[in-house]
């Protein structure tokens, strides 16, 4: 993503500025083009606020629609980034900002389902037991602030997301909420289970997410 842009405010556009190599041919014409149509308007330098972005589908994808802000002096503005196909460039343009609800601390419940099966085989775990799992785990991380939460890696599927392990301080809560679920020999499987996929590489990893309410225009 640019860092600088150039800011008409009397046509709330921005465009992006910063170092162009020899062959960004296409990229210096835009550039002066925006410049020949907004400089009678008088334009700002506008500078893009950091982790500030969000989107409406995984980051790579080159048509996701993201929002993010900038900072126009003391002045913080919401800008919509689109394209209307992969052959054009993007726009930049000042939008209200997305309704984004508070972060959420999430599990891959298919996920944990699927390893929690092969971790009791050849033995089989009844579903209401794997469902009241599932909610203990739910319910403990209800209690989870987002934002004092560890994440490792960005998630490269779902937009706006990170994974990160299990909270450490979570994993005695959850054991003792499993003895009032699982049998005694099970528990010892469901212990050994939260001890190995406990990290941010197993089925107990959270997901720290973003969510976009609505979309912005």
């Amino acid at each position: 993503m640019h860092e600088m842009f150039l800011f008409c405010r009397e046509c709330a556009v921005l465009h992006p500025i910063g170092a162009l190599h020899a062959d960004d041919d296409d990229a210096a014409l835009d550039l002066a083009e925006f410049r020949s149509g907004h400089e009678a308007h008088g334009l700002e330098q506008a500078r893009c606020v950091p982790d500030s972005a969000v989107y409406d589908a995984p980051a790579w994808d080159p048509m996701a629609t993201r929002w993010f802000r900038v900072a126009v002096g003391s002045e913080l503005l919401q800008v919509r980034s689109w394209r209307i196909s992969i052959e054009e460039p993007r726009r930049h343009e000042i939008a209200t900002a997305p309704a984004i609800s508070a972060e959420r601390v999430e599990i891959d419940a298919r996920l944990l389902r699927h390893a929690l099966d092969r971790h009791f085989y050849p033995h089989a775990l009844r579903p209401a037991k794997l469902e009241r799992f599932i909610d203990a785990i739910r319910a403990l991380l209800a209690t989870v602030d987002p934002a004092a939460t560890t994440t490792t890696f960005d998630d490269p599927s779902v937009p706006n997301a990170s994974i990160g392990p299990f909270p450490a301080w979570l994993c005695d809560p959850l054991l003792n909420r499993c003895s009032a679920i699982f049998d005694a020999w099970e528990l010892e499987r469901v212990a050994s289970f939260i001890d190995n996929h406990r990290f941010e590489d197993g089925a107990l990893a959270i997901r720290v997410r973003r969510v976009l309410a609505r979309s912005a225009a």
